[in-house]
Parts: structure tokens; C-alpha cells; sequence
């Protein structure tokens, strides 16, 4: 005889399909948690195992989040600030990644991130003429401090300093501001050596007013928009030294330094050194601050003297059109 017996369903365990890989970390240091889950592929039944959860959580990243910057290869070696009697020149290295918590990062001018090597020993030509390939904005102060007489003297210097470089596509690219109350542009950046003479000629004036050297620098970073990516970026202000607005001057300084551009003063002044000029600059600043202690008066007896320094020490490269012409002389 048979009878029936365990008549009820089977027992069904809950079962899990595979774990998800782990989730990203809530931190980056300091201890953060990550998760990952899994599904569901059998649910239980008449009885049957229960489902473990789903998810899990563990601890990721629990390093210290104090980390120490990471710079950046050196960059190349800048053109030579001078183009001879011995300059230098620099490479540096940037913040590739910033520091963290109380991480520590050397300072711009730091050794392991800013480093200078001698350069252009040789001997300087009595005719230099520029023929690096730069991008030159001249700030010219037309300002009253100067005096209408004075002024005149800075534009026949002028006149003379901008025939001293070699002007084409391979070479210098050129233009002129000038600073009073407000900056005019006297000529946009152009290859055209004829063009700046008559800007020089025609076109500078004496506007007497205020010396709103910022309106000035601004004016120059603007000029530099229309530059060339391959070429070195120059601003050269010519000035009494006596800004109306230093914290503006100095802000405008800055900018113009954070564009990559090579900030240069040349105060003619008698009475004062404007120390601050100094900071202004691009550095090191004694390098590219040259200063006409006696004022209009050195620079009207000394005037080829210091067109011929103004070039050589700010030019990277330079040729002599008289050893040029005795060279090919000889050659014959």
C-alpha cells in the first residue's frame, strides 16, 4: 500500500548574481567610502535562505590629504636679456599640480624652480642694430611733469631708438603708445619702419595732464593682442617716473608681467629714483630698470649713448651694419 506524504513545495534559496566592480572613492584622501552591489537572480520562496544585501561599502583613499605640489619639467631656456657685454637668462618651472592641506610648494624664485645661466659675453658693436624676432610696444609719458621742452627731447630719442631695429616678418614687429590723462595708441603693431617714423613725426603729442601710467600698460597689453605666438613680447615705457595712480600702475604691471610679456621702464628723472619701478619690472628687476639719473640732460648729451644701450640690453640679438659693410669689404 502507498500513500502521499511531503506534499509542499520545495524549499527555494535566494541566490546572487556577481559583485559590480567598486564604485569612485566619495574622497580623494583623508578617508572616503566606495560601494558596490550586486543583483538579485533568484528571490527566496516557501521557506527557502534569505537574500544577503545587496551592497557593500569598505573604506578607500584614507592617506593624508597634505601633499606637496608637483611642478613641471623645466621649460627652455628664455632669449638672452642682452645682446652682448654679458646678460643672462632664465628657465623656471610651474605648479603642475597645487599643493594640499599643509603641503608645501617652492616659491617662483625658489632654485628648484627658477634658474639663471650667464649669456652673449662677446663684446658690443658701436652701431648695434636689433634683429631678434620681437614683438615691441613702446609707452611713451606725455605727461606735464616733462614740460613741453622736455618732451621734445624724449621724442627725438625716441625718433632715433626705433631706427635702431630691423623691422620685417622675421624680426621686429613694432607699435606706440602714449600716456597722460588717457592712453592713445599713436601706431598699431606693424613691420613698417616708415610708418613708425611718421607716427613719431605726426603723431605724438605732448598732452600735458596727468600720468596715467596703468591706462598706458593696458594699452600695451592690448597692442600685444596682435602680436605673433613665436614671437618675444616687449613693453618699454619711457617715464618721469611719477605715476598719478601707483596701485592701479602697479596692478596694470602685473597683468601685463602675467602675460609672458618683458616689462621694461626707463625713468628720466633728476630728482628721485621711483624704487618701485624696481617690483614693477619683470625680474630681476635691476636688469630691467634703466635709469637717466640726471634726467633730460643726460639723455639730450648722451642721446646715441643711450639709444645704443637701450638696444643691446634689450635685444637678445644684434648686428653691426659697419662691421657688416668692412666685413664684405674685406671679402672683396
Amino acid at each position: 500500500m502507498v500513500k502521499k506524504c511531503n506534499e509542499f513545495p520545495c524549499a527555494v534559496d535566494c541566490k546572487m548574481g556577481s559583485w559590480s566592480g567598486w564604485g569612485r572613492c566619495s574622497k580623494e584622501c583623508g578617508g572616503g567610502l566606495q560601494s558596490r552591489v550586486r543583483a538579485i537572480s533568484t528571490r527566496p520562496n516557501f521557506g527557502g535562505q534569505a537574500c544577503p544585501p545587496q551592497t557593500e561599502t569598505q573604506q578607500c583613499n584614507v592617506q593624508s590629504c597634505d601633499a606637496d605640489c608637483k611642478l613641471s619639467k623645466w621649460t627652455k631656456w628664455k632669449p638672452c636679456n642682452r645682446a652682448c657685454g654679458g646678460g643672462t637668462q632664465k628657465r623656471v618651472k610651474s605648479v603642475a599640480k597645487p599643493a594640499r592641506g599643509t603641503g608645501k610648494c617652492a616659491k617662483a624664485l625658489h632654485k628648484s624652480r627658477y634658474e639663471r645661466r650667464k649669456c652673449n659675453s662677446q663684446s658690443c658693436p658701436p652701431d648695434p642694430v636689433c634683429n631678434s624676432k620681437m614683438d615691441v610696444v613702446f609707452v611713451i609719458d606725455s605727461s606735464g611733469s616733462w614740460t613741453e621742452k622736455g618732451y621734445k627731447v624724449v621724442v627725438e630719442f625716441m625718433k632715433g631708438l626705433s631706427q635702431k631695429y630691423k623691422m620685417d616678418s622675421k624680426t621686429v614687429k613694432m607699435g606706440i603708445v602714449e600716456f597722460s590723462k588717457e592712453a592713445h595708441v599713436v601706431q598699431g603693431m606693424t613691420f613698417n619702419q616708415k610708418e613708425i617714423a611718421t607716427a613719431l613725426n605726426t603723431k605724438l603729442k605732448f598732452r600735458k595732464g596727468l600720468t596715467d601710467m596703468a591706462k598706458g600698460l593696458l594699452a600695451a597689453d592690448k597692442l600685444l593682442l596682435d602680436g605673433r605666438k613665436d614671437a618675444q613680447s616687449e613693453v618699454i615705457v619711457i617715464t618721469d617716473g611719477k605715476p598719478s595712480f601707483k596701485f592701479a600702475s602697479g596692478n596694470a604691471a602685473k597683468k601685463l608681467r602675467r602675460s609672458g610679456a618683458r616689462l621694461i621702464f626707463m625713468p628720466v628723472r633728476t630728482y628721485g629714483q621711483s624704487p618701485f619701478l624696481t617690483s614693477w619690472a619683470t625680474h630681476p628687476g635691476k636688469e630691467n630698470v634703466f635709469r637717466v639719473k640726471r634726467g633730460l640732460a643726460e639723455l639730450k648729451s648722451k642721446m646715441t649713448a643711450w639709444q645704443n644701450k637701450m638696444v643691446i640690453s634689450t635685444c637678445p640679438s644684434i648686428y653691426s651694419p659697419l662691421l657688416a659693410k668692412l666685413s664684405k669689404a674685406k671679402a672683396r
